[in-house]
């Protein structure tokens, strides 16, 4: 007689094949036309990437003072705000459904959750990014999002706090598909991670990407930042040598990335978010912040703390 030993499957293991983790993208929204248009504008990139969409609203804590002559608390006031969020986060999420209903897509279609949160704005979605691993966060803005020298405004509150590379959707956006990724870099050791990771989503959603460097223009020929600028790119031209780099000189940064987006048609602007000191942002200027104020060019900005490229 033989005897055969069968091999018992671990729970853990079992549990892992039938539940794997499920990337996905995590959009900001508001209700307003920016968050649409932002929302609107995950549906194609999570298609492509395979990954879900988790619609946040993060809605204030309002503590709420009963009146003078009433010792009973009316119903929750938090409990309120959380059913009207919860009612529009639906509403929304009826609506992204019926967009992917009426794209042809490639593959499968996303699942939309809707996630209602209570709480700062900043500190709420960067513990939900890293809880769930998110891909990447993609948020509508204006030209008051940015925030100025002694307050963060939303997009700058987020880029400090998120772990992953957070896209950042102005209304002017006309999309859907972004074929053409331009990553404005200043030769940072660091952009070469990011450089890597761009790659990576270039490829996922078959689009181009290039590099663009722009540095000041100077009286007397500046031979070591000639140096470094080409050092640099011959060292990306070897891994990559697909990707075309674009130098020139220009006063206005963010002018000079406008031109050469508008002459290589590029649909998205990639940065690498750098935090400086307020006397830093006196005297220099800040090409996210610019960007954003005008409202042009939709950005993927890249955090320092990213885990996308540690």
């Amino acid at each position: 007689m033989i005897g055969v030993i069968l091999k018992r499957t671990p729970k853990t293991e079992l549990r892992r094949e039938e539940n794997p983790v499920m990337k996905n993208i995590l959009v900001l929204t508001d209700f307003s036309a920016c968050a649409k248009r932002a929302a609107e504008t995950a549906l194609p990139i999570a298609v492509k990437l395979g990954a879900d969409v988790l619609l946040v609203n993060v809605y204030p804590i309002t503590p709420y003072l009963p009146p003078v002559d009433s010792a009973v608390l009316p119903e929750s006031s938090a409990g309120a705000k959380r059913g009207e969020s919860t009612t529009c986060l639906n509403r929304e999420v009826r609506r992204l459904e019926k967009r992917l209903r009426a794209m042809e897509l490639p593959g499968r279609a996303p699942v939309i959750r809707p996630i209602p949160l209570e709480g700062q704005l900043a500190e709420r979605v960067s513990a939900l990014a890293r809880r769930k691993n998110s891909v990447m966060v993609m948020m509508g803005v204006s030209g008051r999002s940015y925030g100025d020298l002694l307050f963060d405004g939303e997009v700058k509150a987020v880029l400090r706090k998120v772990g992953c590379p957070v896209f950042v959707i102005p209304l002017s956006w006309a999309g859907p598909e972004i074929q053409h990724i331009l990553f404005a870099t200043d030769l940072a050791a660091a952009d070469e991670g990011v450089i890597g990771e761009l790659v990576g989503l270039s490829t996922r959603l078959k689009s181009r990407l290039s590099l663009s460097h722009v540095s000041r223009p100077v009286l007397i020929p500046d031979f070591a930042e000639e140096t470094r600028t080409s050092a640099f790119m011959e060292r990306v031209r070897s891994l990559y040598p697909g990707i075309r780099c674009h130098l020139s000189r220009e006063a206005n940064i963010m002018g000079a990335l406008e031109k050469v987006g508008a002459e290589k048609h590029a649909d998205v602007i990639a940065l690498r978010y750098q935090k400086h000191p307020c006397w830093y942002r006196l005297f220099h200027q800040n090409p996210l912040r610019e960007a954003i104020i005008q409202g042009k060019m939709t950005l993927l900005v890249f955090p320092e703390n990213s885990h996308s490229h540690d």
